[in-house]
């Protein structure tokens, strides 16, 4: 493929992931915003000059924008009241809003407040347990291996800890082991870190113990990655694809966004505590580069136009799904600017009975606004580090 055809499709499925996670996202916080009786002033996709828009009949003004690269939902009263908090400032601007102030976002009760803030990350959980049913419900769930150790790489950690072919790994530091896929996720991030592996051997239950050893992975792009390795493979028998009816995919769906969950939060919490390198933390350009491998990938492996259209979408809506997980999962994170920092707010005023002070929340919106920038430093680094591995 062309470097400009290669260009115009990395650019595409950017937009076309970001505008569908972050979109989502902020019409977690309209519809919550809705039900509690919220005026949304504004509703925008994408950023920069307006290229059309109109007012519903609630008087939500909607408008598409020239950058559609996500988007957000403005609440009455937003301009005010989010940057004065303190009870005083309230009633101030309750007194100047007049009846309007029913249906300000800052005069609901807490937890009011609280389920609109949450619905964002909320409705990030849903798309990613729907994209993973849909696709299971119509092409089926993915190729499943055993959790079956088929080789022991000679001169490894899984050989020095006495893995033995035919190995059946049961759990991984007390989490359970379904399929050979659960022992690479358990293990990637987890370099040099020593590990609990409960195996089943000749059924006898037995423990083992082994510290993953840092590699440096080439992938298929020329990219190189640090992660953890074990030197075990799986076994070479034909890998079983599943099929689903509706409820069975609605619970692979719950399955698979929490397994994302559960590794994003756990990799996270460890990088916080300096325990993990953040090597793995990527940014926006390391968003960019992943959409447009896959799409790059995708359109090649298409035999011809229809199938690549398709493996194309496929692929890019399945990528979205772990996308949604991971915005979802930041916007949790305890920061102030961030969702999960006002929920954090919310967590002191229902203690106290009173709002934090305005200035110990512009004191907090300092300090999350300079936590944010550093770790998307760190993740762009790292984006970089990836693309420059590329080229040299």
């Amino acid at each position: 493929m062309s470097l400009i055809g290669t260009g115009f499709l990395t650019i595409f499925s950017f937009v076309f992931l970001i505008s569908i996670v972050v979109v989502i996202h902020e019409l977690g916080h309209y519809w919550a915003g809705r039900i509690c009786g919220v005026h949304a002033e504004a509703f925008s996709m994408g950023f920069g000059p307006t290229i059309a828009s109109w007012r519903d009949k609630r008087g939500t003004v909607w408008r598409i924008a020239a950058f559609p690269l996500g988007g957000y939902v403005k609440f009455l009263g937003d301009a005010g009241a989010a940057s004065e908090p303190d009870t005083e400032k309230l009633e101030e601007i309750r007194k100047r809003m007049g009846p309007d102030a029913d249906r300000c976002y800052h005069f609901k009760p807490l937890w009011q407040r609280a389920f609109v803030t949450a619905a964002g990350p909320i409705a990030n959980f849903i798309l990613a347990i729907f994209i993973f049913a849909s696709l299971a419900l119509a092409l089926g769930g993915p190729a499943y291996q055993p959790p079956v150790v088929g080789t022991v790489a000679e001169d490894s950690a899984a050989a020095d800890a006495g893995f033995q072919v035919g190995d059946r790994i049961v759990a991984i530091n007390g989490t359970g082991i379904d399929s050979f896929d659960d022992i690479v996720t358990e293990v990637v991030w987890r370099p040099g870190e020593e590990m609990r592996f409960d195996i089943e051997r000749a059924g006898e239950m037995m423990v083992l113990r082994a510290a993953p050893r840092s590699t440096e992975v080439e992938d298929r792009f020329g990219g190189t990655r640090t992660l953890g390795r074990i030197g075990l493979g799986s076994v070479t028998t034909p890998p079983l694809r599943d099929s689903y009816n509706p409820i069975t995919a609605i619970g692979y769906g719950v399955d698979r966004t929490w397994t994302a969950v559960s590794m994003t939060a756990r990799y996270v919490i460890r990088v916080v505590t300096g325990r993990v390198s953040p090597e793995l933390l990527n940014g926006p350009v390391g968003i960019a580069t992943a959409a447009g491998q896959t799409a790059v990938t995708s359109v090649e492996a298409g035999g011809n136009a229809g199938e690549s259209t398709f493996l194309l979408l496929v692929n890019l809506v399945h990528l979205a799904g772990f996308l949604s997980v991971g915005l979802g999962l930041v916007n949790l994170l305890p920061i102030p600017i961030l969702d999960g920092g006002h929920l954090v707010y919310y967590a002191y005023e229902a203690v106290a009975r009173r709002p934090l002070s305005m200035k110990a929340q512009a004191i907090g919106f300092r300090v999350g606004l300079a936590l944010v920038l550093g770790m998307m430093l760190v993740a762009t680094w790292n984006d970089l580090n990836y693309l420059l591995g590329q080229i040299f």
